[in-house]
């Protein structure tokens, strides 16, 4: 039994202090460019392949240096540290080098991939080597082809990374092979970063296939840092859940860490939605999270092709140009939306989403309907959970990002650009058919969508009284297409209500105040 349980990582390049536990098999990093993922990498690698510590890995040079790791083996905790200063520019290192330690370090292999996929044959501690010797190692009656392999690796040093990263996936299956027929008695550590790299999708799926079978080996170990969907989502319960990915940030220019404990299973069913949609959530700063698709897909249109100036208030005297320009761009600002599906999956998201991004980056988006009072309590409930707070009153729900709409979404269409939409559309559908044309039909099914706009008025659900007019008229059309179609010919024609324009430029003026 190995497990390599935690690390403490103090004063090593953008690294102050932190402590970071990790679970049995896989631990992916996530975090934007410039975060530091690579760095959490390289002191694993450097404790374990003993590494010399050199200035440049001082954040401090004034101060100690420390990388320390607890191991489990054979059910044993063990420490295994390195301690260095810089001492009249000379680094001085000192590692607990007991004998303990020596003969569990000699059974550990450390392969170590980076993200330039970097190949020098004449060192025995690049990762791509060391690959191949452990193949070796494993299986020797493969051994003549897989020593064609490695002289192999001195051509392909001039080669595109695609090509090396292909180079990667074919040693890992061989790896695999390698341990397939017997009992892995090595104590091996994979650490890679950004796996994905000049990969495309199909590519990137086949490799995480790969390493999903090696993690599931005995005695055996993955990080990895990603910026890859793909690799990030594919969760399987009891292996790798949302508690193996450690989210990584630049804060100040130091790099912090943190993981989301799910423990007890509460954040399961966010777990299987993130495996099929919304993964991307990962990779972002600050998240709207809303009832259904239509507002997912119908959001980022309406942020896009507004012109926003006479419904912001925002004071650009300390903005640059790109930073106006942008204002109201989500891609720019980081910032996803995030549909959970039904109303009451708001309340477990939003909590998720508090815990990941911290509760001041968090507004959560909700129709006024003829159930709201169920909503009512289940908004206090979610506001009580991350809040701590007891009396919590309705016209407070603002002041905890909880935006609730004054109807339903789609009461902010204005019923005559909806007559105008549908019409130019069923127009536009007939003169493609001209030769089938019936203009008897054509006439009828424009009176019959005047009849159906003017139920609305009527209708206690007009989501639904939507829905079933665009069936009637789009039946080829899926409720995204329509969606996306629908906004864009909107909010280019200015069709929205003014209401709803202004709520969504204080959700951006909301964030401002952390971007």
């Amino acid at each position: 039994m190995f497990h390599f349980k935690s690390i403490l990582i103090q004063n090593f390049r953008s690294i102050g202090n932190q402590n970071i536990s990790f679970w049995e098999n896989k631990t992916v990093f996530v975090g934007k460019n410039d975060s530091w993922k690579t760095n959490i990498l390289k002191a694993i690698e450097k404790l374990l392949n003993s590494k010399n510590i050199k200035e440049k890995d001082f954040k401090n040079i004034k101060k100690p240096l420390l990388i320390e790791a607890i191991v489990l083996h054979d059910w044993k905790e063990i420490s295994i540290s390195l301690e260095a200063n810089f001492n009249w520019k000379e680094v001085i290192t000192k590692r607990n080098d007991t004998k303990e330690i020596v003969e569990l370090t000699k059974q550990i292999n450390v392969i170590y991939i980076p993200s330039d996929r970097q190949i020098n044959k004449e060192n025995k501690e690049n990762g791509y080597i060391k690959l191949i010797d452990l193949i070796l190692k494993n299986k020797e009656s493969k051994k003549e082809f897989i020593k064609q392999t490695k002289e192999k690796i001195e051509d392909l040093n001039s080669k595109s990374g695609r090509k090396k990263t292909t180079l990667l996936i074919t040693l890992l299956k061989l790896y695999l092979y390698s341990i397939n027929e017997k009992n892995n008695k090595n104590f091996t550590i994979f650490i890679i970063d950004q796996p994905e790299n000049f990969l495309h999708p199909h590519a990137t799926k086949m490799l995480d296939s790969v390493l999903q079978q090696i993690w599931e080996t005995e005695n055996t170990q993955i990080f990895y840092s990603t910026h890859s969907t793909e690799l990030v989502s594919n969760f399987r319960k009891w292996k790798y859940e949302i508690s193996d990915i450690i989210f990584v940030k630049s804060i100040d220019w130091d790099t912090k860490t943190k993981t989301i404990d799910n423990s007890d299973g509460r954040f399961n069913k966010i777990m299987i939605n993130l495996i099929f949609k919304n993964a991307s959530i990962f990779f972002s700063d600050y998240v709207i999270l809303v009832e259904w698709e239509t507002e997912k897909i119908s959001i980022p249109n309406i942020y896009e092709n507004v012109s926003w100036g006479k419904y912001s208030n925002i004071d650009s005297k300390n903005l640059d140009k790109e930073e106006r320009q942008n204002y109201f761009n989500l891609n720019y600002k980081n910032i996803s939306v995030v549909d959970v599906w039904w109303k009451w999956a708001l309340y477990e998201w939003y909590i998720f989403a508090c815990e990941l991004f911290g509760k001041e980056n968090v507004i959560a988006l909700i129709d006024r309907d003829d159930n709201f009072y169920i909503d009512h309590d289940m908004i206090i409930k979610a506001i009580r959970s991350v809040y701590k707070v007891w009396h919590i009153y309705e016209n407070e729900f603002k002041k905890y990002n909880w935006i609730v709409l004054d109807w339903e979404f789609e009461n902010y269409y204005k019923i005559d650009s909806i007559k105008t939409y549908i019409t130019d559309e069923v127009t536009t559908r007939a003169e493609k058919f001209w030769d089938d044309f019936d203009q008897e039909k054509f006439d009828l099914s424009l009176a019959k969508l005047d009849s159906r706009l003017n139920n609305l008025k009527y209708a206690k659900k007009i989501s639904t009284a939507y829905e079933s007019i665009f069936n009637a008229y789009f039946r080829k059309y899926s409720k995204p297409t329509i969606a996306f179609n629908l906004s864009t010919r909107l909010t280019t024609n200015n069709w929205y209500d003014k209401r709803l324009l202004k709520i969504f430029a204080d959700m951006i003026e909301k964030f401002d105040n952390k971007i």
